[in-house]
């Protein structure tokens, strides 16, 4: 009688068990809901969003001005118009136009970011209103320090081998760039070390290496670097030429020539001339011109 207990129980347990298919039903149910529970509160948000806000008035606007600013107020109205201006038509205040959103955004993102009005207006015919907004926001992010390896004097790998045993933390900018590497973090000041002294590297914002590289001078070129000082991509250029042909680094401004010439030392430079002239002058004194 016990064995036949058993046996029962077993069957029992057989029943109970979700089967594989059961189961990812219920799970798919159960996500379509949650689904459901967020969207709807999410339309909720948004129609409490749109019944609280409205733009300011002339009268509102003109108080603000002889108050000190308030950056919350300004940043949270810049939300709410970007808000609107997403799906305009169901959004918008009755009887406003967009032009006057377009005109509230502008001036608030002006006082926001510290840009002039004419600026955000050519970003804003740049950009659709959120892509302006995450352009001014990614430009308010510090950037990374970046250098640049001098091969004429090393290699990017010993560089990097170099700079870790002195507690600097980096990594490269890319794989569009063989030479740069970006600084995380460093325990030693990067524009004083020995191999940076030696010229093994150039302190250079990566957006500067990106002339020099569509330029591609090569070996044996006469090239022309109009505005030279204080010569991170006059050195580049010289690297990429291998100290052949002939690199005249100009800079119109005499005072900046004295960090010119100083790099060109220290970075190993053998190929340049410098020179102080009106730049737009140069290419009638040369013969024959590779690239400028």
């Amino acid at each position: 009688g016990d064995d036949d207990d058993d046996d029962d129980d077993d069957d029992d347990d057989d029943e109970d068990e979700e089967l594989p298919i059961e189961r990812e039903a219920r799970e798919a149910e159960e996500e379509r809901k949650r689904v459901a529970i967020e969207a709807a509160a999410e339309r909720a948000s948004d129609a409490a969003r749109q019944a609280a806000f409205r733009l300011p008035s002339a009268k509102d606007i003109e108080q603000e001005k002889h108050r000190p600013p308030d950056m919350t107020l300004i940043q949270n109205r810049l939300q709410d118009v970007l808000f609107v201006l997403a799906d305009f038509n169901a959004r918008r205040e009755t009887g406003r136009r967009r032009s006057e959103y377009m005109a509230r955004l502008a001036d608030d993102m002006a006082n926001f970011f510290g840009y002039v009005p004419e600026l955000i207006e050519l970003f804003l015919e740049m950009f659709n209103p959120a892509e302006a907004m995450e352009f001014l926001e990614s430009n308010e992010a510090p950037r990374p320090v970046t250098i640049r390896t001098n091969t004429l004097r090393t290699k990017r790998r010993d560089l990097t081998q170099a700079l870790t045993k002195r507690g600097v933390h980096l990594d490269s900018v890319g794989t569009w760039s063989k030479v740069g590497l970006k600084i995380y973090e460093s325990q030693v000041p990067i524009g004083a070390t020995p191999e940076y002294l030696a010229g093994h590297y150039m302190l250079q914002s990566a957006s500067s290496f990106l002339p020099v590289m569509a330029l591609a001078p090569t070996e044996g070129e006469f090239v022309i670097d109009m505005c030279a000082a204080p010569g991170g991509k006059t050195t580049y250029l010289a690297a990429l030429m291998r100290n052949t042909g002939t690199l005249i680094a100009n800079d119109g401004n005499r005072k900046r020539l004295t960090s010119l010439i100083s790099n060109l030392h220290r970075m190993g430079v053998k190929n340049a001339i410098v020179c102080n002239e009106d730049g737009r002058k140069l290419p009638k004194r040369f013969n024959k011109v590779d690239k400028i």
